[in-house]
């Protein structure tokens, strides 16, 4: 194992954030001189269990390894027993047999479906497999020659409409990190200022996952960019809103910072002559920013916008209001 090598992904880890324990896992993986390794964790977020997987692969010519992608899935399947794992099992035509193993039920159904469309051009079949060893185990479903065959009802849902998830690409360590890729699984934000382009040219820009467009091939979903050119300015917007911590540049820095990662932001307001606190989110696709009570209950802008600001929107409203009894009048005529 070489040490440089070790020591550079763990510090890709940490600045990632992911935890000591993952780690040290991925060590024991690395000594154990694995030439592929995946390793899993789950969290509770406010939308339910999210499961991981860090998928590592060591160089064909060294023994230097690689963290070059990372899975997140909002999972809806009911966890396995302890101790128990999912197995793909397939084999095409004139190929040898390949098994595959996972912790993660998501993981296991998006190598299935992979091995089932492949098996429609090149003759093939499939099994895919839960319990503690491949011997004993029970069978969930079967596939031969792009054709489904058989599925447990307990895993149908989880194979033919699998829980929401990304495959979050990195390159040398550079790229979303979980708290960022967590917020975007939610339907938030994140801004980051080193996405790679085609050319590896770095450009800045406002990312989101499309959620109501088809998936890519990968089974992904596609990113909504919004760039410099798009026109959301993010301070210009908050200082629209009477939130206390636009008094102290270091606190609006730190509110700027919180809402770039995706986060929503606690800040505190007046509210019926009383001091209160609210959630503040950024939404670059609309060049807003949303509010919610802590309970995450939708909030009208308006009860929260400087007194010139509600000015600019009343006569807004005024012109719009106006435009549109001219256009009824004349289609009256």
């Amino acid at each position: 194992m070489d040490a440089k090598n070790l020591e550079n992904l763990k510090g890709e880890m940490v600045k990632l954030g992911f935890s000591e324990q993952l780690i040290g896992q991925m060590e024991a993986r690395m000594a154990a001189n694995e030439p592929r390794f995946i390793l899993y964790d789950e969290i509770q977020t406010e939308r339910g269990r999210v499961e991981m997987a860090l998928h590592f692969n060591q160089s064909r010519t060294s023994e230097y390894y690689y963290f070059n992608k990372f899975d997140v899935v909002l999972e809806k399947q009911p966890p396995l027993a302890p101790g128990e794992r999912y197995f793909v099992a397939s084999q095409r035509q004139g190929d040898e047999p390949v098994l595959r193993e996972f912790e993660m039920p998501s993981l296991a159904a998006k190598e299935f479906n992979m091995r089932l469309e492949a098996s429609k051009d090149i003759r093939g079949a499939a099994q895919l497999y839960a319990g503690r060893s491949l011997e004993d185990s029970r069978e969930l479903a079967t596939m031969a020659d792009g054709k489904v065959l058989t599925v447990e009802k307990d895993f149908y849902k989880a194979l033919k409409n699998p829980s929401p998830g990304q495959t979050f690409y990195l390159e040398k360590g550079n790229g979303f990190t979980l708290s960022q890729a967590l917020n975007m699984l939610s339907g938030r934000s994140v801004y980051r200022e080193d996405i790679l382009d085609i050319k590896k040219q770095e450009y800045s820009a406002w990312v989101k996952l499309d959620f109501d467009a088809p998936k890519d091939r990968g089974g992904n979903f596609h990113q909504k960019n919004f760039t410099e050119g798009y026109g959301f300015d993010l301070s210009a917007v908050l200082e629209r809103f009477d939130f206390k911590e636009l008094a102290n540049p270091e606190w609006k820095q730190a509110l700027e910072d919180t809402l770039r990662n995706g986060d929503r932001a606690v800040v505190n307001v007046d509210m019926d002559g009383k001091a209160s606190k609210i959630l503040v989110e950024a939404v670059p696709e609309f060049k807003q920013v949303n509010l919610y009570s802590l309970e995450g209950k939708s909030i009208k802008r308006e009860d929260h916008m400087k007194a010139e600001q509600l000015a600019e929107v009343g006569v807004g409203r005024e012109k719009d209001q106006k435009k549109e009894r001219e256009q009824e009048a004349g289609m009256s005529v």
